[in-house]
């Protein structure tokens, strides 16, 4: 009985450990160690157990760092579209500048005078972007803003501003938002909105205020291509376009923002029957 006793400890003792030690294994505790040198069936396991530890660190680590690139990718992405969209108006600008100078040169200044509000928001929107990135968490301020002139901003900076229609309400009252922030959210809807275009269509982008209960309410419509609903899912979810080179980034930049301002955001589309995008923003007296 003794040595049965005596044997049963010899082997028992061993695979306590081992089953203590694989109860401390998981992904975020992979330096549990299993070496043994006994020579027996129980030295085997625990090299086994040694080496599928071992692959387990390796494993993770190779998924930590494709986790950290994809991260940097995806922040890239980001970063590049919202740059885009800080030199895309200042690009239009430019390029009507060098068109009036060739064309009617006598008409440069008061033509850059008309524009200039166009360079300096779009120069200040590409600092306030600056500085946002250097936190790595852009955040809206208390600031108010008034809605209808970002709108007449976003209009004078489209590409085709033939193709933007403005409807402001008057005595609209201002929303309690950071107007960079409203600002960069109607230039991805207009600019969305001008590109779903098939270039047949003579309606263009309606870009309209009104005031609404507790708020102010925003909306973008076009008679463009539309989106199913699995389109528009997938580009809520990122990284999906339906434009050759597109990044897919735009509706999420948007949906995250009006969240970041404390709006609301509802899309009404349907393929070949255009998109409508309908934010509603608070306002100073609505967040009392």
């Amino acid at each position: 009985m003794l040595v049965a006793v005596w044997l049963s400890a010899r082997v028992s003792r061993p695979l306590r450990d081992l089953a203590e030690k694989t109860s401390r294994l998981d992904l975020d505790r992979l330096d549990v160690g299993f070496g043994s040198d006994r020579s027996d069936e129980i030295g085997a396991l625990a090299r086994l157990l040694d080496a599928m530890a071992g692959r387990l660190r390796d494993s993770a680590a190779r998924l930590r760092e494709a986790e950290r690139r994809a991260t940097v990718g995806d922040l890239a992405r980001q970063v590049n579209h919202d740059v885009k969209n800080g030199l895309l108006p200042i690009r239009h600008v430019l390029a009507h500048f060098d068109e009036v100078a060739r064309r009617e040169p006598a008409a440069l200044a008061r033509v850059f005078a008309e524009r200039r509000g166009t360079l300096e928001s779009s120069v200040a929107y590409l600092e306030t972007l600056a500085r946002n990135y250097a936190r790595l968490s852009p955040t809206a301020g208390p600031a108010t803003c008034d809605v209808n002139a970002v709108a007449r901003e976003v209009a004078a900076g489209a590409g085709a501003p033939d193709q933007v229609h403005l409807e402001l309400a008057q005595a609209l009252p201002p929303a309690q938002a950071d107007a960079v922030l409203v600002r960069r959210i109607l230039e991805n809807l207009v600019r969305n909105g001008i590109e779903s275009l098939d270039g047949t269509r003579r309606d263009g982008v309606t870009l309209s205020t009104a005031a609404a209960e507790g708020g102010v309410r925003v909306t973008v419509s076009d008679a463009g291509r539309g989106m199913s609903k699995e389109e528009l899912d997938r580009a809520l979810e990122g990284f999906y376009s339906t434009k050759p080179g597109g990044s897919g980034l735009g509706l999420t930049i948007v949906r995250r923002l009006v969240q970041d301002i404390g709006g609301r955001l509802r899309i009404e589309t349907q393929p070949a029957a255009g998109s409508r995008f309908t934010i509603e923003l608070p306002t100073a007296r609505s967040r009392v």
